[in-house]
This record gives C-alpha cells, sequence and structure tokens, in this order.
C-alpha cells in the first residue's frame, strides 16, 4: 500500500492517524488492531479492508515519514551547492515535513518492535537516510564547514534531535532543531546565517509530501 497519504482513502488516513497517536502513547505491542478500531469509531474487521495486518499499519507510517526526506535527500546529494548549504535545507525540509505529523515520528523512532524481522524493508529504510547524513555531513567536513567529529556519531546525534517534535505539546519548532543542530556542527557557527540564506534560496524539484494525516 503507498504511503503518500494524497493516495490512500480517507478510511485509511483516519486508521492511520488513530493508530500513530496510539503506538505513540502506548507502544505498538500494546496497541492492537481493536484499539485502533475502536480510535477511529469502526468494527474491528474494517481495519483490514486497508491494512492486512498490524504491522503494515507501523510499515506504512514508517514510510509515509520517510519516503519524502530519502528522495529529497538524494536531489540534494546531486547538487553543486556546498554540503553544509544542502544539509541545512534538508534538515529544514525534512522537519517541517515531520513536524506536520509528530505523532509518525515518535512512532518511528521509539518502537523497537521495528528491530523485527518483518521490518527488514523498514530499517532499511531509516538506514539509507543515516547513510546519506553521513556522507552529507563528511563532505561538509572536507570542505571545511563542519568540525572533526565521527560523522556516523554526528548523523545519530542530528537524528536524535527530531524525537524533539514528538510530541504536540512540547513547544520545540522545527527551527529551534534546525539551528541548534547546525550550530554545534559548524566549524565556525558565526556563518550560519550565510548558510541559512543559501540554503533558503536553494531550488528543489521534489514536491514534499503531506504527513497531515
Amino acid at each position: 500500500m503507498p504511503a503518500d497519504a494524497k493516495r490512500m482513502s480517507p478510511a485509511a488516513v483516519r486508521i492511520l492517524r488513530a493508530a500513530a497517536e496510539l503506538i505513540a502513547l502506548r507502544g505498538y505491542s500494546a496497541t492492537s488492531t481493536r484499539d485502533i478500531a475502536a480510535a477511529v469509531g469502526v468494527e474491528q474487521p474494517a481495519i483490514y479492508k486497508h491494512f492486512s495486518a498490524k504491522r503494515d499499519i507501523l510499515a506504512a507510517l514508517v514510510r509515509l515519514a520517510l519516503d519524502w526526506p530519502l528522495e529529497l535527500i538524494d536531489e540534494l546529494t546531486a547538487s553543486p551547492a556546498p554540503a553544509v548549504v544542502r544539509l541545512h535545507r534538508w534538515l529544514q525540509e525534512s522537519l517541517d515535513h515531520l513536524h506536520a505529523s509528530p505523532y509518525v515520528l515518535v512512532s518511528i523512532l521509539v518502537t523497537p518492535e521495528l528491530q523485527e524481522d518483518s521490518f527488514t524493508k523498514e530499517r532499511k529504510l531509516i538506514s539509507q537516510m543515516e547513510h546519506a547524513l553521513v556522507g552529507l555531513i563528511e563532505t561538509a567536513q572536507g570542505e571545511g564547514d563542519v568540525r572533526a567529529m565521527n560523522p556516523l556519531s554526528a548523523a545519530r546525534m542530528v537524528q536524535a534531535l527530531f524525537d524533539a517534535l514528538a510530541l504536540p505539546e512540547i513547544a520545540v519548532s522545527p527551527d529551534e532543531i534546525v539551528e541548534f543542530a547546525m550550530t554545534a556542527l559548524l566549524s565556525n557557527p558565526k556563518r550560519l546565517v550565510k548558510i541559512r540564506s543559501a540554503a533558503d534560496a536553494l531550488t528543489i524539484e521534489t514536491e514534499r509530501r503531506d504527513t497531515a494525516i
């Protein structure tokens, strides 16, 4: 089933919205399809008209959140702009994208069941994003714009900041996260204003996906 909310039926979107919130608050294992159906206001069999199993719901949430950032980072990788500029733009766009549906984000980042064999494809998506982020950081280090540190550690610390969007009641904006992350990464944080301006000026072709499920 495609993860793009624009291609889903209204009923499937309601199921994902309810499931994302329940998984965020209770955990994946403690959330049943019966619980999801009750939250949507339908009988349990109605869930299976759209998703064959509970795991397909979590898999759809992972794809819904990550497909577009992965497409965007592929496009930015081919851009001639300095890597630090591309990194800033990717962080801003990705956080704005995920901020539209914060419960989706927390469902991904804090769901230990994603380590199960049945979620191999979804883990691959998460690994692809991490690998691409590491590549941007390494390139920016080579260009002298990002300070010397383990690029994998840097990528994971940046990704950990995404969790600040996890719950709507936590008032941390994407802009604040980007500024915090870039200030920590930059060799010369005083250049952040110019980097932000250059990042905002980048033209991107990839259309942002709607995560406001």
